[in-house]
């Protein structure tokens, strides 16, 4: 398993997820490799485990330009690969896992141009946090939250910057992004943990933290998840956007022990996060309860 970044959160849960499924097949031993967000990192881990002799390759990419051929190379020498999350370009790999990153950022807009519409917001504001240039959920999501507000000329995106889907980054990015358009109405970041640098980012300015709706992707049903986060009221909204790592090593196995041709593509479904179905959202989850905001 060749995994982007994870020190990123949704990331850390993919791997678990992959772990504890795999612990159902005896049969299977998972070898992990983190790339740090690094490219030449993961093309290196992956021709590293293509040297040591691997069975089948999952991988989520970094960016979709630079594995690319890497992964080809793989699928070239009968190796088995399963993509993650990030699409890479062509078709040379076995099946790709991962939910629609267009649909959750037209969703996204079309419910921040509603509530735009609700609250009069008129101009309605938006700054946004992108995820990392390169990575299709970055550009994904982008287009797609654009496509939802694209008929409410009122609302507006003033401002928007890569932050890498990291939290610290995030704070950086956001702190200069208020300081430069200190009218806010809505902050969209392409994941959760930049929508949480956001609120501090704003409570650092002294803002109004419950004039913004705050929006994020990821929805892990964490302590410090999305789902809790919203049952905090501190994001107005959510997706559950789902890892796909069980659903890769079920594949896997699949694949290795029955020999089966799996479909090329596999999309899973999303759910939005807000205040009316939060709770319900995470006691599907199984998620922990909300707690004092720290």
């Amino acid at each position: 398993m060749s995994q982007a970044n994870r020190a990123e959160p949704w990331r850390e849960v993919m791997d678990k997820q992959i772990a504890e499924a795999a612990q159902s097949y005896p049969q299977l031993a998972v070898i992990f490799a983190d790339a740090r967000q690094d490219n030449v990192k993961q093309v290196a881990d992956v021709q590293d485990f293509l040297t040591q002799g691997i069975d089948l390759l999952i991988i989520s990419p970094n960016e979709a330009d630079p594995l690319t051929d890497v992964i080809r190379e793989a699928f070239q020498q009968c190796v088995p690969v399963i993509v993650l999350d990030r699409a890479v370009n062509g078709d040379q790999f076995s099946m790709f896992i991962g939910a629609n990153n267009v649909s959750i950022g037209r969703s996204a807009g079309q419910y921040v141009a509603k509530w735009c519409e609700n609250q009069q917001r008129s101009p309605c504001r938006i700054i946004e946090l992108r995820g990392l240039e390169g990575s299709p959920p970055a550009k994904d999501r982008g287009d797609g939250f654009r496509e939802g507000i694209k008929d409410h000329p009122n609302v507006t995106i003033v401002a928007s910057q890569n932050a890498d889907w990291l939290r610290e980054l995030a704070l950086d990015r956001a702190t200069s992004l208020f300081e430069q358009n200190p009218q806010v109405d809505v902050v969209f970041a392409h994941n959760d943990p930049m929508a949480e640098a956001a609120i501090i980012a704003a409570q650092n300015r002294k803002m109004d933290v419950n004039n913004i709706l705050f929006v994020g992707i990821d929805g892990l049903p964490t302590a410090e998840g999305g789902i809790v986060s919203v049952l905090q009221n501190r994001l107005g909204l959510t997706y559950v956007y789902p890892t796909g790592g069980k659903q890769a090593i079920d594949w896997a196995a699949r694949i290795l022990l029955y020999h089966t041709n799996p479909p090329h593509k596999i999309e899973l479904s999303f759910s939005e996060v807000r205040a009316e179905n939060a709770q319900a959202v995470c006691d599907l989850y199984h998620c922990p309860q909300a707690t004092d905001t720290p």
